[in-house]
This record gives C-alpha cells, structure tokens and sequence, in this order.
C-alpha cells in the first residue's frame, strides 16, 4: 500500500463511524488484494504472500468485530472464513485465481455498507480527533490540509 492511501485510510478512520469502520476494512482489503496480484504478475512470490497475509489479516478483523447476536452476522462470518480459505489457497497455488472470488465478495459487501452509511446517522468511534480540513487555500495549485484545535491528545480521553 502507497504511502499516500495510508494516509487516507489514517484520516477516514478518524473521523470513522461504525458502520464506515466495517466500509474502510472492506476498502484495504481490497486494495491489499490488487497490491497482491500486482506482485504475482512481478512474479515477486515473496511480496505476493505478504499481500495476501495482509488481506487475511482484514478479513480476520472483519470476523472477530461481528456480534454473532444479530441475524446477519452468521452468514457474514461463512463468508469471512471462506475469504480467508481462499486466500490460503492463493498462496499455496501462487496464483491470483482463489483471489477473485473474495474479491467480488467484498466489492458486494462494501457497496452494501456504502448505502447503509448513507441511510444511519452513526457517531463517530473515536473522540476528541482533530478535525482536517481540506482545500486549495495557502498553497498555489496544491492541496493544503490544516488542522483544526490541535490537541496533544488526539483520540484518546484523559
């Protein structure tokens, strides 16, 4: 993952709801799963299984932050585990065939949790933040990002 997608994915968790907390793990997932193919086609196998590692990591944490008391979570948590079998499978083929499948999984599954962020009014799970702020403001022709209060202890209460 490029350092400029690290930062954005640092920012988008910040200001994160529940809901888009589950969106941004789909979204890593992903592009875990392209960094991955991009190095099977540099025949690189080493950074190929670190990528899918990396994936299954994703999609470990998407297993363990289900709450198995509500309906929809025994079905996501098959899904979860037949990702993360595929995955296995991935590395042990070296090839990007078993990774297609969780892939369209995925982009499925985000685009649902896309809509269902538009529909809730969710609280953000961090407190105490700074908030960014983004634009074309002191910087000619460049995007400029300022923070605003800054605070000595961002996201965490004292």
């Amino acid at each position: 993952m490029k350092d400029e997608l690290k930062k954005e994915f640092t920012r988008r968790i910040a200001q994160a709801t529940p809901v888009s907390m589950i969106t941004i793990l789909y979204d890593m997932t992903l592009v875990y799963l392209e960094d991955a193919e991009a190095e099977l086609a540099a025949d690189r196998k080493k950074g190929f299984v670190q990528e899918i590692h990396r994936a299954q990591d994703c999609v470990m944490e998407l297993l363990n932050s289900l709450n198995m008391k509500y309906e929809p979570a025994g079905a996501l948590r098959e899904l979860y585990l037949y990702m993360h079998r595929e995955l296995a499978a991935a590395i042990l083929a070296f090839s990007k065939e078993p990774v297609q499948q969780p892939k369209s999984i995925l982009t499925r599954l985000r685009d649902a949790y896309l809509e269902l962020e538009k529909t809730g009014s969710f609280e953000p799970v961090m407190d105490n933040t700074q908030q960014i702020y983004a634009g074309l403001t002191y910087g000619k022709n460049s995007l400029v990002e300022s923070l605003a209060q800054p605070v000595n202890n961002r996201g965490y209460l004292v």
